[in-house]
């Protein structure tokens, strides 16, 4: 919506303000402030391999969570294409160094893309809801979610002492 002026400018045209919507703003921001923090905490704080086959695990990085699935990528190899588009991926969701939390996931799209000079294939999945550590990703998510909106970055102005 929109509203004239009142008056004209000096050329005589009439000038029109806009209305700016200031929740769809808001909305805005905390969308790009969400997956800045899932970006920080997936590439420093956690670790998330696929299973393969019997007694090996490959590394993926993750881009985006919600509730209903995640995407991620691995590096892209033309030779050895992998994950097949249409398997289940058993993942584990790693919060330290000898604990994790199994999901799987469910292929639904992949496109390739470019990140830092480097090809990547990236892969858009589905969560499989009825596993019963599903949950506990749930809560993950939302964890996600509510810490994003409160976090702040430390701006080292605070001193820490040791007793």
């Amino acid at each position: 919506m929109s509203h004239p002026r009142n008056g004209s400018n000096e050329g005589g045209e009439t000038g029109v303000t806009q209305v700016v919507d200031f929740k769809q703003v808001r909305q805005s921001r905390m969308e790009e402030k969400r997956r800045n923090t899932q970006r920080i905490f997936f590439k420093n704080l956690m670790s998330v391999y696929c299973v393969v086959g019997d007694h090996h695990m490959r590394p993926i990085e993750l881009i985006d969570v919600s509730e209903d699935g995640c995407s991620f990528q691995v590096p892209f190899d033309g030779q050895n294409p992998w994950p097949n588009t249409s398997s289940d991926l058993p993942m584990r969701l790693y919060f330290s160094q000898d604990t994790y939390v199994p999901v799987v996931f469910r292929v639904q799209n992949s496109t390739t893309s470019i990140d830092n000079g480097v090809r990547y294939q990236r892969f858009g999945c589905s969560v499989d809801k009825t596993l019963s550590s599903y949950p506990a990703y749930e809560q993950f998510v939302r964890f996600l979610g509510a810490y994003s909106e409160h976090a702040h970055k430390d701006k080292g102005d605070v001193s820490v002492f040791y007793l």
